[in-house]
């Protein structure tokens, strides 16, 4: 794939989280939690933060935020110490800045072993529609367990998009679970490709193809991707999946590029979760012309094992965040812009704001150019 290089300046750092997390890391937890409760008060952190005074930079027919790996149980003081908190709070942040048309979870959405019945509502709460309230359309009782500043929020929610990760396989019953029984309570959950259609049309002309990512990744997986380009109407293609197209996956790498051969139809983008870190990946053969990772939705670790394992990327880091992806402009001069966002390390410390890490525009040939 053509492959440009423009890059602006980082912005000026709004301040260092590593000191107060260090403080309270280091004190004891009875202290932690009464400075926490002490920081929480003074800002107002709420549910969703207030909107900046900067506007969005430029005409956007269609956004979306994406993340993954981010359904770990919580444990004590979540609002200081919880990574998809933190991410969640960033995330609303955003939309509050420049409003997104959907929001999708990249997989691995409850750890460690999926989702079980007999803490369906619960993980619900705590995994989904508190931290991610701004994107929940609650139904009553939902609603009815949710801080006010989650159930009162009056504004539509965008379109809320999931697909299934490794983790999310590892009970019998987590996948019924999450295809059939989320939506009785989070009423715009939606996870494509149960015996229905894998491609859901947004504004904008973007077309987005949800994709089983695990194994098998034979012909018939090939030929029903190949299918799925062909159908969408495009003209921007993206490819949503938990794992990447990357070294530590051969033949899903091989599997993405032959559906694009066959199919004579290029694949603009693929957005993945699964390994723990902010990645973007130039394509090195037709498809996909760049691979995104945001896996860090709740940890930030780059994994050892061999199945995570990225060459040759353009950018990677450890840190906690999330993606946006918005269509720009108006044909025949729109782009794809995609931006890698670094969160606030606690949601207590929302009020520094997100950090952009990267951001690529991407032609409707494929043509990818680094923006930041």
């Amino acid at each position: 794939m053509p492959w440009t290089t423009q890059r602006k300046d980082a912005p000026s750092a709004k301040g260092s989280p590593e000191f107060p997390l260090a403080f309270l890391g280091a004190i004891a937890p009875s202290m932690a939690t009464s400075i926490a409760a002490s920081i929480a008060a003074a800002f107002v952190v709420a549910c969703v933060p207030e909107t900046p005074d900067a506007p969005p930079d430029e005409y956007s027919s269609v956004s979306l935020i994406a993340v993954g790996d981010t359904g770990l149980p919580w444990g004590f003081t979540p609002q200081l110490f919880e990574g998809q908190l933190a991410v969640g709070r960033a995330m609303q942040s955003e939309h509050a800045r420049a409003p997104v048309d959907a929001f999708v979870l990249l997989g691995d959405n409850f750890y460690p072993t999926g989702l079980h019945a007999n803490e369906l509502f619960p993980r619900i709460v705590e995994n989904l529609a508190r931290p991610y309230c701004a994107f929940v359309d609650a139904s009553d009782e939902l609603a009815d367990g949710l801080d006010p500043a989650c159930a009162n929020i009056k504004e539509p929610r965008p379109r809320f998009f999931a697909v299934l990760g490794n983790h999310d396989l590892d009970s019998p019953d987590s996948e019924r679970l999450q295809r059939h029984e989320i939506s009785r309570f989070v009423l715009n959950w939606d996870m494509p490709g149960d015996a229905g259609s894998r491609i859901r049309e947004l504004a904008g002309g973007l077309s987005l193809i949800f994709l089983r990512s695990g194994y098998p990744w034979g012909k018939a997986e090939v030929e029903q991707l190949s299918a799925d380009l062909t159908t969408a109407k495009g003209p921007w293609r993206v490819i949503v999946g938990h794992r990447p197209p990357i070294a530590g996956h051969p033949q899903l790498s091989r599997m993405v590029a032959l559906a694009s051969a066959q199919s004579e139809r290029i694949v603009h983008a693929y957005l993945a979760g699964h390994v723990h870190v902010l990645a973007a990946i130039p394509g090195v053969g037709p498809a996909p012309a760049l691979t995104v990772i945001a896996g860090s939705g709740a940890q930030a670790h780059r994994q050892l094992e061999t199945e995570y394992r990225i060459e040759g990327p353009d950018f990677i880091a450890n840190k906690l965040g999330f993606m946006r992806i918005d269509v720009l402009g108006k044909p025949p001069d729109d782009r794809l812009r995609v931006t890698l966002f670094q969160s606030p390390p606690s949601a207590v410390l929302t009020f520094l704001g997100n950090t952009i890490l990267a951001r690529y525009e991407i032609e409707s040939d494929g043509t990818v150019s680094r923006r930041h």
